[in-house]
């Protein structure tokens, strides 16, 4: 199941780079990933103590459940910064 994805994403890295940082690159991109869903997963169900996860939580679902089309962000707000999907701020 999972080979028809990943094979296609493989191929492309070692297209693009050399034989001996292939699986170096390939490995960083699926750990940054499972990283990023592993973060996602928690900031939706988990019960964070921590200031930095409250917030992280607090923004990411303000995008699920305030304003669907922006805060992208998952672990930081930067991108949307950059691409102009940053909510604005919620004001008391």
């Amino acid at each position: 199941m999972l080979i028809p994805v990943v094979f296609p994403i493989w191929n492309l890295v070692k297209l693009l780079a050399t034989p001996s940082t292939t699986p170096a690159i390939f490995g960083g991109g699926l750990l940054g990933y499972v990283m990023y869903d592993v973060t996602h997963y928690y900031v939706h169900h988990g019960q964070p103590a921590n200031d930095v996860v409250q917030s992280l939580k607090k923004y990411h679902l303000n995008h699920h459940f305030r304003i669907q089309d922006m805060g992208f962000g998952i672990t930081s707000s930067l991108w949307d910064k950059v691409f102009g999907t940053l909510p604005p701020s919620k004001t008391a």
